[in-house]
């Protein structure tokens, strides 16, 4: 491939990169964005009206072949990396989900989008615990704005406790039946249930449709109603003049000068598996959170010999995801034998439960909101675990459908140095490229907390007078909520971060990092996309300012 005289190389197409790319276009920056996936067409690669009933396997796939992997099925195993085929050390203990195609996980993503709030920036200074952010709420809501409008949300102004009310293209979408019943037994034992605020359309927003509700949102979206970069970024960024679109590139390392200065990126193709290099003023990386850390560990040097951007050693530590509960199911009685109607909707559920342990003694730090699950739904396994057989078997099928209620908790993740991955001395991924290890897992302070969400979760059903189905308690692997952050975290001080207040390392300056890799924390509040778009538009300004002044590249 030529050399191009770009001023930005980004590597990664999700919500980071792509908003990067859009930002720093619109300044004028000449920009290459390397995605290490193909180009998806959404009409033909998302299966999302598809009946189960339809497919081999009832869209779960061969027996075997994807159990434990919860997003990988008949429905989407085309789109993602599966950890048996390309594989890495801990699947039982880090369930790491990679999507490598054009507009990364924003093509599957669960779509919810409140504001984090002042206390979820300062955790340290105004709940006692943990590190402050380098920057507070009030510099973030303007960049909060502007990607708000980008996406397009549904929702309304709630005036919640530290859940800022955005900016919504269309009003939420309505409730379903059963999540009215379940509100009006909350409001009982005082736990709030708001509308879910969530990027799938409920008007026509920005040349894309409104959702149609056909529910298979987690399975992309073949019409655009739903957020993706896919959908709404790289159509507003293809033929213009100043930007290259390259696929198929699975980097492998950042490239420096004598300085230590990043000066390109050096990838591998996935099709003619030939290693390249391109070069630019400046790299950005957002790549996914353990991507970006990989290949920071990999891009060793001279003048990086732990790693790029890597002198305080942080790399890799401080793994953070969202803690995800086990399920807690209970068949109302109320709900048994009633008629059936479609409520599939826009994807899960349309009411969330934020939230709401700010005004009483906890035994842990941090919070937690609870993700409702109701509805009649399509899936084939809805029936899964009903004992019986025969007539009485499908007479007890018939009269649970559409009366299942099932709660789960997801909570914040402290940040602990011990949590972390690094390169894998003994194993290297399907393109030859040294992978990770993980090494991290659950403390105390989450464990206290799934405690107290099994409590609430069981207060809820009984409120709601359900026959509780047999649980376990436990608490997913790190990384099965698909929030994974916190790696390259940012900071005031260099010796115990790697990215100043901007994105930029503190090592390098012509380097920023634009996912989930520079949180601080992770709090327990729904989605981070539009966190991360809002950071990752921020840095962008503040990197095309410093290209224009020639104080960066």
């Amino acid at each position: 491939m030529p050399q191009q005289p770009y001023d930005v190389i980004v590597v990664g197409s999700g919500a980071g990169g792509a908003t990067a790319a859009l930002v720093l276009v619109d300044a004028g920056a000449r920009v290459l964005l390397l995605e290490a996936g193909r180009m998806l067409t959404p009409a033909t690669d998302f299966l999302s009206h598809e009946m189960p009933w339809d497919l081999r396997f009832r869209g779960e796939g061969p027996p075997g072949t994807y159990d434990g992997l919860w997003k990988i099925n008949e429905y989407t195993a085309h789109l993602y990396t599966n950890p048996r085929e390309d594989t890495y050390d801990a699947l039982d203990r880090f369930h790491w989900t990679r999507l490598r195609a054009v507009g990364g996980r924003t093509n599957t993503w669960g779509r919810s989008c409140f504001r984090h709030g002042p206390l979820d920036f300062k955790p340290a200074s105004r709940q006692g615990y943990g590190d402050d952010w380098p920057l507070d709420y009030d510099e973030l809501a303007p960049y909060y704005d502007k990607v708000e409008r980008l996406v397009g949300l549904a929702g309304q102004s709630d005036r919640y406790p530290n859940m800022p009310d955005g900016i919504y293209a269309g009003p939420p979408h309505p409730w379903r039946c059963t999540e009215r019943d379940l509100k009006a037994a909350c409001d009982r034992i005082g736990v709030p249930v708001l509308g879910e605020r969530t990027a799938a359309l409920s008007v026509p927003h920005d040349g894309r449709p409104k959702c149609h509700y056909c529910s298979g949102c987690g399975r992309g979206c073949p019409v655009g109603a739903r957020f993706s970069t896919l959908d709404a970024i790289i159509p507003k960024l293809q033929g213009r003049p100043t930007f290259t679109l390259r696929t198929h590139a699975v980097a492998r390392e950042v490239l420096v000068d004598d300085r230590g200065h990043a000066r390109g990126v050096s990838f591998i193709d996935a099709v003619t598996r030939k290693e390249e290099e391109v070069h630019g003023r400046a790299v950005v990386l957002a790549a996914s959170t353990v991507e970006t850390g990989r290949l920071l560990l990999n891009s060793r040097s001279r003048q990086h010999p732990a790693g790029l951007a890597n002198s305080s050693g942080r790399i890799g530590h401080h793994l953070m995801d969202t803690i995800k509960s086990g399920p807690m199911v209970g068949i109302l009685p109320s709900w048994r034998n009633r008629p059936r109607v479609n409520d599939d909707g826009a994807g899960g559920s349309h009411a969330t439960i934020p939230r709401f342990n700010y005004d009483r003694t906890n035994g842990y730090h941090g919070g937690y909101f609870i993700l409702i699950g109701t509805g009649f739904g399509r899936g084939a396994t809805a029936t899964s675990g009903i004992p019986g057989y025969g007539a009485s078997l499908k007479e007890e099928i018939h009269s649970r459908y559409g009366s299942v209620l099932s709660l789960r908790g997801y909570g914040e993740s402290l940040s602990r140095y011990e949590n972390r991955f690094d390169i894998d001395p003994g194993r290297t991924d399907a393109f030859g490229i040294p992978q990770v290890r993980f090494a991290c897992g659950h403390g105390d302070n989450e464990r206290r907390m799934m405690e107290d969400m099994y409590g609430w979760m069981e207060r809820i059903l009984r409120a709601c007078d359900a026959e509780i189905l047999p649980y376990s308690k436990r608490l997913e692997p790190l990384g099965d909520a698909t929030h994974e952050c916190g790696t390259a975290r940012m900071g005031l001080d260099a010796k115990t971060s790697v990215l100043n207040r901007w994105g930029q390392a503190h090592d390098v300056p012509n380097l920023f990092v634009t996912d989930a890799s520079g949180f601080v924390t992770s709090p327990g509040t729904h989605g981070i996309t539009t966190w991360i778009m809002a950071l990752a538009w921020r840095a962008s300004e503040y990197l095309a300012e410093g290209l224009r002044t020639g104080d960066i590249g």
